[in-house]
């Protein structure tokens, strides 16, 4: 009896669950917002330089629920001359009103145009998930050109 009354408590206080919660209230659902919205755009960024160029990025919730980010990564086109931190702290549950920063990196190692794509994986209540992408552009010149 005893057993029964502890696993029916649990259940109603939600206590004992692990993993991400499901966050369907009936509600009209979040989406994930991305900043910048549309192409993020390096410019020119010189081949012999130092550093990478920098571009944070800001994932947040566009809506009332909370979010569940799977993951961040970086595909297509010239996406190794594009990095992404390896150590992101996800799966992340976003909460309404915060925001995740993902800082992307551009290292051209010749002259031209680059392209690629960030993806991001949210759970979306699908057993796929939903993949939003991004486009990334950037151009790498000679110091001097840019």
């Amino acid at each position: 009896m005893r057993t029964l009354l502890f696993t029916l408590g649990m259940l109603t206080t939600g206590c004992g669950t692990y993993g991400l919660e499901p966050t369907d209230t009936g509600g009209i659902p979040s989406s994930l917002g991305i900043d910048p919205f549309g192409e993020i755009d390096f410019g020119e960024h010189s081949t012999n330089a130092n550093k990478s160029a920098r571009k944070d990025i800001l994932l947040f919730v566009d809506g009332d629920q909370p979010l569940a980010i799977i993951d961040v990564f970086l595909e297509g086109g010239d996406s190794t001359i594009f990095s992404i931190p390896p150590d992101l702290p996800i799966p992340i549950l976003l909460q309404p009103g915060s925001d995740f920063p993902v800082s992307l990196g551009f290292s051209p190692d010749s002259t031209g145009s680059f392209r690629g794509e960030m993806t991001v994986l949210i759970d979306d209540g699908t057993s796929e998930g939903a993949y939003i992408n991004r486009p990334i552009v950037g151009v790498g010149c000679e110091e001097g050109e840019c």
